[in-house]
């Protein structure tokens, strides 16, 4: 069983060759449609702007924290009905044109006043088969693994987040009023290992592997496929600006994540290994707490140095709570997106539905996608 759930990762896993990839993006944030640079305040502060670690007080842990993606099925329904298990030109003529996506991650990780840290472990499978007359695969899996850890500073005494009350575990309201400057950066040590290409299903590469005998075993499969593995240091730095009065908060962010570019020296392998690109962010939020209702707007634009589109990096996303519970929706680049959340310690879960951009135009192709997310065991001290 283990070895089908392996062949079927790597060989049906989204060509996303067009589909700009992040190192990792918060669950809560792909809800409110990316847009997250200048509120960026979860578990994942240090994958959108390390200068948001000013906003935390005393110490947050987060034990246990998966989270998993795959294709919605729901949008997709008539093409999985009575699905065919043996015959490959049925399978192939139900998925044609239908972007695969499989994702699981975990960031393990604390923060402790305006410094955080985070261990990564985060496997993404996507494929995608394309033309009916001469079948292509476009294959897209990668695993990364690693560690990041960030400091900021900051000029001021605006917000400070408070340790939620019990009445209102989400709650983000201020005793502090004023404004404040922030600057972050953020160091991190990645593995990467995966295939990247794009496979002629009547081509002579994959005919010879069939030819050879190397499909019984999956790590052959994906070695006769071109899979490499290497490891990479990489950069982020951020900027956050704050205003906050007694209930309200405006905050600007920029960051740029990756700087330069994050290149990987290949270890084994003979496939190329797709670098982490370098990504420039900008984003505005405004949120007001009102203490049984509370609710945040964001705009974000990223990324912003991307040959893309510009349609395409435009991202709006809301959040609305009460106690225990609020809802998340969003747009990004074209497609909506909308979830919830609950939290009661020592639980958290995320669930939702979202869209993004994988062809190369605006709102030429979308993958449909589900997620949910389980945090257990996570505290949070004031100091």
């Amino acid at each position: 069983m283990i070895r089908v759930i392996a062949v079927f990762i790597i060989l049906t896993a989204t060509v996303q060759a067009r589909e700009f990839h992040y190192l990792a993006r918060s669950p809560k944030a792909l809800l409110m449609g990316d847009a997250f640079t200048a509120i960026a305040d979860d578990e994942y502060t240090l994958f959108y702007n390390p200068a948001s670690l000013s906003k935390h007080k005393g110490l947050s842990v987060f034990f246990i924290n998966p989270d998993v993606s795959a294709t919605n099925v729901l949008g997709e329904t008539d093409k999985f009905e009575n699905f065919p298990s043996r015959d490959p030109v049925a399978i192939a003529d139900r998925v044609i044109g239908i972007p695969l996506h499989l994702h699981a991650a975990a960031i393990p990780g604390l923060k402790l006043e305006s410094f955080g840290i985070n261990l990564f472990a985060n496997v993404t499978a996507n494929a995608e088969l394309r033309n009916r007359t001469h079948p292509a695969l476009d294959v897209d899996y990668r695993y990364d693994r690693g560690f990041i850890f960030g400091y900021s500073f900051s000029l001021g005494k605006g917000f400070k987040a408070r340790k939620p009350s019990r009445k209102k575990q989400n709650s983000k309201k201020s005793n502090v009023s004023g404004s404040t400057t922030s600057f972050g950066v953020s160091v991190k040590n990645m593995n990467r290992q995966g295939i990247y290409d794009s496979y002629d299903l009547f081509g002579q590469e994959l005919l010879n592997i069939i030819a050879e005998g190397k499909t019984d075993d999956y790590h052959d499969i994906r070695n006769s496929l071109g899979y490499s593995k290497g490891s990479a240091w990489g950069v982020d730095t951020g900027f956050e600006f704050a205003w906050t009065s007694k209930i309200s908060q405006f905050s600007t962010g920029l960051s740029v994540m990756d700087v330069g570019g994050t290149k990987y020296k290949r270890e084994s392998g003979v496939g190329a290994i797709p670098d982490q690109e370098m990504a420039i962010n900008w984003g505005i939020a405004w949120r007001q707490d009102f203490w049984i209702i509370d609710y945040a707007l964001t705009f974000d634009v990223h990324p912003i140095n991307s040959a893309v589109d510009y349609r395409r990096k435009i991202h709006f996303g809301m959040e609305f709570g009460i106690p225990l519970i609020s809802a998340m929706f969003g747009w990004s680049g074209g497609y909506i997106s909308y979830g919830a959340q609950f939290e009661f310690w020592p639980l958290k879960v995320i669930g939702g539905f979202y869209g993004t951009e994988i062809g190369g135009g605006y709102r030429q192709e979308e993958g449909k996608r589900a997620l949910i997310y389980v945090s257990i065991l996570h505290f949070s001290f004031d100091a």
